[in-house]
């Protein structure tokens, strides 16, 4: 009875996500739509909405420790790794630009727009504290590792490395200081502050809160909507090419496949297991087309990739969930 209700509830939830960004992507092909639009709601979203709700989560977390840091740090950190291993063995014998951009497309997911949402639509705010320590290493991975491949797979195009090595150089030292300035991380650590010196119950005293994360959540469903740039992009014949579904494969199979079995060999409890399985899902992030412009990979075949990616993630978002409830009860 309890899994029958649990059911229930994951198609009341999961119909709320798909409203929302049906909405987006109606507004996104509608004469009322403006570019200027997805840069406000993911200004707001990023540098508002996110880290108040990131701050929040502490007031619902009993006591935290250091083993469960790491451990996230390492699960976030293997994903990245499984993925592109798994995308390069596929695709070592294409062209350097046409693999770099798969690896961009593979490895490195839309860990913060996509996803949270989903896990405060599902599971609440409580789990975003695991949530956004995943969003941190992703940061870390795709400005180091990215980064790496990047010049690896660019310089390889471009017959010469002198000149992209001189750019790694200069934008390692950048990102690494934005990566450290990004508001939800900021949120991260001054939650941290805040639960040391005060415990879980100050932070429940912010004002408007549930107003905040209803707001967080559906302003970041309709910026998902947003993402479609051209109506082409959604047509089949482009949506499951040969190009995409093996491009997938890292993404919504081996991936989760690999943080379900170490989330159930460890026994996680719900509030870590269930935001990592679905941060380990998620389809590429859209800062993969400013990486490939960079360093001067084929940006449209990035764009398409992500593009059908994440109607495909929306696609199989049903059954991801039934496989969480089977796998992760809450």
């Amino acid at each position: 009875m309890d899994f029958i209700q649990a059911i229930f509830d994951l198609i009341k939830n999961l119909s709320v996500v798909y409203f929302f960004i049906i909405i987006g992507i109606v507004w996104r092909f509608s004469p009322l739509y403006r570019e200027k639009f997805t840069v406000w709601f993911t200004n707001i979203a990023i540098w508002i909405f996110f880290p108040i709700v990131i701050l929040s989560s502490f007031s619902d977390i009993e006591s935290f420790t250091g083993q469960s840091i790491i451990f996230v740090t390492c699960l976030a950190i293997l994903v990245h790794l499984v993925s592109y291993f798994t995308i390069y063995l596929m695709s070592r014998n294409l062209d350097p630009s046409e693999i770099g951009a798969r690896v961009l497309c593979s490895t490195f997911p839309n860990a913060l727009l996509f996803p949270f949402p989903i896990i405060i639509a599902i599971i609440g705010s409580s789990a975003l504290f695991t949530a956004t320590l995943f969003v941190f290493i992703a940061l870390v991975s795709r400005n180091t590792l990215g980064v790496y491949l990047g010049v690896y797979y660019g310089s390889k195009k471009m017959n010469s490395s002198s000149n992209v090595s001189d750019s790694f150089k200069l934008d390692v030292r950048k990102i690494i200081l934005d990566t450290f300035k990004f508001p939800p991380f900021v949120a991260l650590v001054l939650g941290f502050i805040l639960y040391s010196i005060y415990g879980h119950t100050i932070i429940s005293i912010l004002p408007y809160i549930d107003i905040i994360k209803n707001l967080s959540l559906y302003g970041s469903l309709l910026i998902i909507g947003f993402s479609f740039e051209k109506f082409e992009q959604l047509l089949p014949q482009n949506l499951f090419s040969r190009d995409i579904l093996e491009v997938s494969l890292p993404r919504f199979i081996i991936s989760p496949l690999f943080a379900g079995s170490i989330l159930l060999l460890v026994n996680a409890p719900p509030l870590v297991s269930v935001p990592l399985f679905i941060q380990s899902m998620a389809p590429p992030a859209v800062s993969n087309i400013l990486y490939g412009q960079f360093f001067h990979f084929d940006t449209s075949k990035i764009s398409q990739l992500i593009t059908s990616l994440t109607l495909l993630a929306l696609l199989i978002l049903p059954l991801e969930f039934l496989i969480i409830l089977i796998l992760f009860p809450f």
